[in-house]
């Protein structure tokens, strides 16, 4: 049964109110940098202070990428002007463009294309741009799989760059076509031995003023533990499904939250990143590293909300959902919407996830189209995995205020439970076994050349002590007679809780970053969700090439950097269990 606060929490969302925000998003554009991004934050500020809801908004420079216009002309063997767009941070070229020879690429090898224009089926992904840059293409074109384009980031650097990451920018143009245009280029290319085009691209980068609209509801027992709460506002176009509809589920929330503020045990923060896609989250990322320390001592969890309120988007998806919280945010998705074992996805290099080196768990509650919708698109991320993702067709008509205020309710009711909950619902037995799995699949690829053995007999025990410390847990929710939930000693609910969190930090990072937790990882992958309910251990997980370089050079290097990186994980996970089994004790 709901508690009576989260039942009249759900009950104080307004369908209505959260349509009048739509209205307002879906007539402003937030892709060029300055006074569409600024009147939004304007925006948010004067409805949370109207509803007597206190707000900072932070003022930082960030370094930021925006698209303007592009053309592509094929000069020979015929003329040609073909629609496209170009993408952030991919070169400008001037106005008078290049002009360069056109090659058939695969996103596996584009060594061939090397001083041409290499042409690659799919979305412009930041990989392959990254990959394209480094072996000298004079520029990409990529063809969408559909009739409109979609625009996409170019860089795989995570927020803003150090000064030691900047060789990772993009050096070259990029544009994309759709699948008509597409399909005409490899024609030509199949008919013609050669085919020269002329690409011109106008990309503003450089650093921007930004603004970063927060909201902080102090707990009234524990006022240093905090669930936090984000959304991107910065869009593609006035993007109302991505991500309007999450901006004003935040604007609901922080208005429910803070009228019940008194009845909630710890705090919430609730932040509107920008620098979402003309960053590769700029936003969040500089929120991470500002506030680290009160993050690593006193944030529960992140809960990302991105494109909800998708109409026609009914199917719950438990996304960016790390192991220790599965099972947390499955229940809330069951007992609000009826929709149980929602499928689970791990976080992946997108969506704001800009937490987890620092150990933070992460979890969403993300409704998407269901199988066979005939708006679905399979390579879609966001706005609910429709067509109109990332496109100037994503406005108004494309939201549902009525899903939109379930999934208010659905984000609401997981704020609470964390916020009251005696004993937080973070279970690292979750992270344990995962990590036993992903390390029996590393060694199984890697075989005799590396010995993951240390790790595992650490593993081991820590699954013993992790086992001791479920045993804690369960008198904890029995309400056994020597169990005191508001007892900060050891065996009472605040140690407890205390020790949680503390796991969290030491296991997380291992799991979900290389760099550690000082740092953040490069987009080293498609920003696109995959469908999985796995994970991998980045810094290990290149162990899978061992083989293949046995009696190279490399192979040496690589091994050496794996004993590296197996010591890393050994020593996280030999002191996750002496923390483990002294709570448990």
């Amino acid at each position: 049964m709901p508690s009576a606060l989260e039942q009249a929490a759900r009950a104080a969302v307004s369908a209505e109110r959260l349509q009048r925000h739509l209205e307002w998003f879906a007539a402003v554009p937030r892709d060029t940098g300055g006074t569409g991004e600024h009147r939004a934050a304007a925006y948010m500020a004067e409805q949370l202070r109207a509803g007597g809801v206190p707000v900072t908004v932070h003022e930082f420079d960030a370094f930021l990428s925006y698209p303007i216009r592009a053309t592509l002309q094929v000069l020979a063997p015929e003329p040609l002007d073909l629609r496209c767009l170009t993408h952030s941070f991919g070169r400008a070229t001037g106005p008078s463009g290049i002009v360069a020879d056109l090659g058939a690429g695969e996103l596996s090898d584009l060594n061939h294309c090397a001083g041409k224009a290499a042409l690659v089926k799919g979305l412009a992904t930041p990989v392959t741009i990254l990959a394209a840059s480094r072996i000298g293409c004079a520029a990409l074109v990529f063809t969408n799989e559909d009739r409109v384009i979609h625009n996409m980031i170019g860089t795989t650097i995570w927020g803003t760059p150090g000064l030691d990451q900047i060789d990772r920018l993009p050096s070259l143009p990029v544009v994309s076509v759709n699948r008509d245009d597409g399909e005409r280029l490899r024609a030509l290319l199949a008919r013609h031995d050669r085919v020269q085009v002329r690409i011109t691209t106008e990309v503003h980068t450089g650093w921007f003023p930004s603004k970063l609209p927060e909201v902080r509801i102090p707990g009234t027992q524990e006022p240093d533990r905090f669930v936090l709460v984000g959304a991107h506002y910065c869009a593609w176009h006035e993007g109302v499904t991505d991500n309007a509809t999450g901006d004003a589920c935040l604007l609901e929330m922080a208005r429910v939250l803070w009228q019940h503020r008194a009845e909630l045990r710890r705090g919430v923060r609730i932040c509107w990143w920008p620098g979402h896609s003309h960053g590769r989250y700029a936003g969040s990322t500089w929120y991470a590293d500002s506030f680290f320390a009160d993050l690593s001592r006193g944030c529960i969890a992140y809960h990302n909300i991105d494109s909800p309120g998708v109409r026609g988007a009914t199917h719950y998806v438990a996304r960016h959902t790390t192991a220790e919280i599965e099972d947390f945010c499955r229940g809330v998705i069951g007992d609000v919407t009826g929709q149980r074992e929602a499928p689970i996805h791990r976080p992946s290099r997108a969506a704001d996830q800009s937490f987890l080196a620092n150990g933070v768990a992460a979890f969403s509650t993300y409704p998407f189209l269901p199988e066979g919708h005939p708006d679905r698109r399979p390579w879609t991320g966001g706005a609910a995995n429709a067509w109109w993702w990332h496109t100037e067709y994503d406005t108004l008509d494309k939201a549902d205020s009525a899903i939109l205020a379930l999934d208010t309710q659905v984000s609401l009711t997981a704020v609470i439970r964390l916020c009251n909950a005696d004993v937080l619902p973070l279970r690292p037995g979750g992270t344990v076994r995962e990590l036993d799995a992903m390390l029996r699949a590393i060694q199984a690829k890697a075989g005799e050349h590396l010995d993951l053995g240390p790790a595992r007999a650490a593993l081991e025990d820590l699954a013993a002590a992790v086992a001791e410390l479920d045993d804690l847990r369960e008198r904890a929710t029995a309400h056994s007679p020597d169990f005191d939930p508001r007892n900060a000693q050891p065996g009472g609910a605040a140690a407890l809780n205390a020790t949680l969190l503390r796991l969290g930090r030491i296991l997380n990072p291992v799991v979900y970053s290389q760099g550690g937790r000082f740092a953040h990882d490069p987009a080293e992958w498609s920003p696109i969700m995959r469908p999985t309910g796995g994970a991998a251990l980045p810094g290990l997980a290149q162990a899978a090439a061992l083989p293949q370089l046995a009696g190279k050079p490399e192979h040496g290097f690589l091994k050496a950097q794996l004993i590296r990186e197996r010591n890393r994980v050994t020593e996280a996970l030999r002191e996750a269990a002496a923390v483990a089994r002294e709570a448990g004790r």
